[in-house]
């Protein structure tokens, strides 16, 4: 059980880190960029094995990492406007829901049974997600963009589920032991996505500063632990029902507890009915 209770504390603090960026003005990017070259090196150093970049460019599930990495820099920007602008538990619930896309994916496409838990859990999930957005303002203008984030969130988190799904199962990664060299690679990828963009921009926008690179560790560090503790706990748990849901679950029920306590975020009647149908629409899904 402490190997789940440190993925949700983990994936939960990536989220809560994000907002500490507003709060000290740390520039978003900078500090992605060097989490994934922290995340890279330290996993690597967990895998315990030298890098060898011609073998791993050889390897049949390489193509696939550099899809995978080049949406995890896109996601992880988006996440941080969101966390930082439209609020925590909020962009919690858009990344967890998403699983519904997944599950959708492999009924068509692996042939998986589809039954009424799953179709009713997918139609909540939609259902949470507009609920969870939706902001009661007192003006009669919402900026639609903030309203569209979460959406946007939303269907890029399944989108990446999906491609890692695809490359897990393709490629029997699991069964081979490869799923944290796989990890490794992609938050490698993913820094040296950003990097040549990062140098361009401290030449013609603004200059990298020394604060965003501490972010950027200190980011890291709780990426690669939410992966290596979720990793453990789907070994630990043969059966991936279980650890799923209570994962999903605790980190939007968390998210939404801490950012009330820490940062004093107001969520409306209405956002609160959204995380209660995003549990249910997880639980229901799951136990499918």
């Amino acid at each position: 059980m402490i190997y789940l209770i440190l993925s949700i504390f983990f994936t939960t603090a990536l989220v809560l880190i994000f907002k500490m960026f507003e709060l000290y003005k740390v520039n978003n990017f900078q500090a992605i960029v060097f989490n994934y070259i922290t995340a890279g090196l330290i996993s690597f150093l967990v895998v315990g094995e030298s890098i060898d970049v011609k073998q791993i460019a050889s390897e049949q599930w390489f193509p696939s990492t550099l899809l995978i990495g080049s949406l995890f820099i896109t996601l992880f920007n988006v996440i941080a406007f969101s966390a930082q602008k439209v609020g925590i538990a909020i962009t919690s619930v858009a990344t967890k829901i998403s699983l519904c896309i997944p599950v959708l994916f492999g009924y068509f496409y692996f042939n998986d049974s589809m039954n009424s838990f799953k179709v009713v859990g997918i139609l909540l999930a939609l259902l949470s997600v507009y609920f969870t957005a939706k902001k009661e303002e007192k003006r009669k203008t919402i900026n639609p963009l903030l309203f569209s984030v979460p959406i946007i969130l939303f269907f890029g988190s399944g989108v990446l589920d999906i491609v890692l799904i695809y490359s897990l199962e393709t490629y029997d990664l699991v069964e081979q032991g490869l799923e944290l060299k796989f990890s490794s690679v992609l938050f490698s990828i993913a820094g040296l996505i950003g990097l040549p963009i990062l140098i361009f921009r401290h030449f013609t926008v603004e200059k990298i500063k020394l604060r965003n690179i501490i972010a950027g560790v200190s980011l890291g560090i709780p990426n690669v632990m939410s992966i290596v503790f979720f990793l453990k706990c789907l070994n630990y748990y043969p059966e991936s029902t279980f650890v799923f849901p209570i994962n999903n679950v605790g980190i939007v029920a968390a998210s939404a507890i801490l950012a009330s306590l820490l940062f004093k975020e107001r969520l409306s009647k209405t956002n609160w009915i959204g995380i209660g149908i995003a549990i249910t629409s997880i639980l229901l899904i799951s136990i499918s």
